[in-house]
């Protein structure tokens, strides 16, 4: 059962309770993302460094950072908007008179230097709403840090298990070749002698071609996964083909299949907490849409000097300084303020509903690792059992080949038959491992007791 989708809904602040209370009350139970080294839990420490040197070099993860640094940037353009602005201004005028007395024209240059201040006033909190829009988008930015950083963890794992199945795959295909190498030799011998038919020969030579060909199938996957596993760590693909990695066989399960796992965990995903912040942050513009209909009041001085003659323009006799305030309210703006609302309130539903459908593939994400760990994990289980009994099948044909009782053909058979039943444990395996990655993915990273 998926636990229902949580609704947003607006909570009435008590009037009892002052804005600074109110404020400190949300900063402390606002919800954090905390990348923890869940990789850790492998036990493996060539692994360790590679995610480290991942989260260190990773491309997308830098890129993820510069955002970081843009949206701050934005928010320090905002937030410069509460500050008042100086500049300065200065000017010549051309002027030309005519004397009433003399009627002769007189022209000369008025000198203007002057200091300007304007501050608008934040009265209806206009400037205030902006800034804490910008401060969600910075917020909305670092959880994309925290997606790229889970994200790379995750395929780092995932593709240091699958080097190793292409390990162990390779290295058992090419026993198994060499196996049917030996098999043919046997069979053309027993066919040349008129003891078998052809097509029991046949039969092997196709195997064994079609063996090769699933061989370099293995080797040109490998060579693909370690490229894309240099890239991931940020190395040329030239240099990161050559990694040491550990066995199959020493690669550990971090938690059994029935570990209890809590669903509270999904709710601190950085995918989840983006969301939450793109909720607020549009709430935050809907408030400035809607103030953009009250008027603005700004503050202006200046403070300066003017005069006709260059050299008094610095004189005290030349000061001038005014200072007033003005009230600023558009009439008409051609329905624009109206639609830039409606556009947001659109928007914010648009929010509540990506928040709705996030959350759902959360749960849902979690769930199907959950049950592919569970159905790899009693394969493997079964393919270990299994592995017993080949080993056994092949000891008893090793010793009636040796006692004279069996022949070579069958004894490399059984042998071949381990070998085919070792691929597909460590295939189940593998994928066990990958489901857990996947499990601690959909978890957003969070250790599993």
């Amino acid at each position: 059962m998926l636990p229902e989708v949580l609704a947003i809904e607006e909570v009435q602040v008590p009037q009892a309770v002052s804005v600074k209370k109110e404020k400190r009350r949300e900063k402390k139970a606002e919800k954090s993302f905390v990348l923890e080294p869940f990789w850790e839990d492998y036990n493996d420490e060539l692994l360790n460094g590679y995610i480290q040197e991942a989260l260190e070099n990773n491309l997308s993860v830098k890129i993820a950072e510069d955002r970081i640094k843009e949206s701050e940037a934005i928010l320090g353009t905002v937030n410069a908007q509460r500050l008042p602005q100086l500049s300065i201004n200065p000017s010549v005028y051309p002027f030309k008179t005519i004397s009433r007395w003399t009627g002769n024209f007189g022209s000369g240059n008025l000198l203007y230097f002057p200091l300007l201040l304007n501050w608008e006033l934040d009265i209806f909190g206009k400037i205030s709403d902006r800034v804490q829009a910008s401060k969600m988008g910075v917020k909305i930015s670092k959880e994309d840090l925290d997606i790229a950083k889970l994200s790379v963890s995750s395929e780092i794992a995932a593709s240091y298990f699958n080097i190793i199945l292409q390990d162990s795959l390779i290295k058992n295909y090419e026993e198994i070749l060499s196996n049917l190498d030996e098999t043919v030799k046997l069979k053309r011998q027993l066919y040349d002698g008129g003891i078998i038919p052809y097509d029991n020969l046949y039969t092997t030579e196709y195997e064994l071609v079609e063996q090769k060909n699933q061989l370099n199938k293995l080797l040109r996957q490998r060579e693909i996964m370690l490229h894309q596993f240099a890239v991931l760590r940020g190395v040329s693909p030239d240099g990161g083909s050559e990694i040491q990695r550990n066995s199959i066989d020493s690669l550990n399960f971090p938690f059994e299949v029935g570990s209890k796992i809590s669903s509270d965990l999904i709710f601190a995903r950085p995918d989840v907490l983006q969301a939450e912040y793109g909720i607020k942050k549009v709430s935050f513009d809907v408030k400035a849409a809607r103030k953009a209909f009250l008027p603005s009041i700004d503050l202006n001085e200046m403070v300066g000097f003017e005069n006709l003659r260059a050299s008094r323009l610095f004189n005290w006799d030349s000061t001038v300084y005014q200072l007033g305030a003005g009230l600023m309210l558009d009439l008409y703006t051609g329905g624009y303020k109206m639609s830039y609302l409606k556009y947001n309130k659109a928007l914010a539903v648009e929010k509540l509903h990506q928040y709705n459908n996030v959350l759902l593939n959360a749960f849902c994400e979690a769930e199907n690792a959950i049950s592919s760990y569970k159905s790899d994990y009693r394969s493997y289980k079964d393919f270990k059992d299994t592995i017993d009994k080949s080993k056994h099948y092949y000891n008893v044909a090793n010793i009636r080949y040796s006692n004279g009782t069996g022949n070579k053909i069958d004894e490399l058979a059984a042998r071949r038959q381990v070998l085919i039943n070792e691929n597909s444990m460590y295939q189940a395996k593998i994928s066990s491992l990958v489901d857990t990655v996947n499990i601690y993915k959909s978890m957003g990273g969070k250790k599993i007791e």
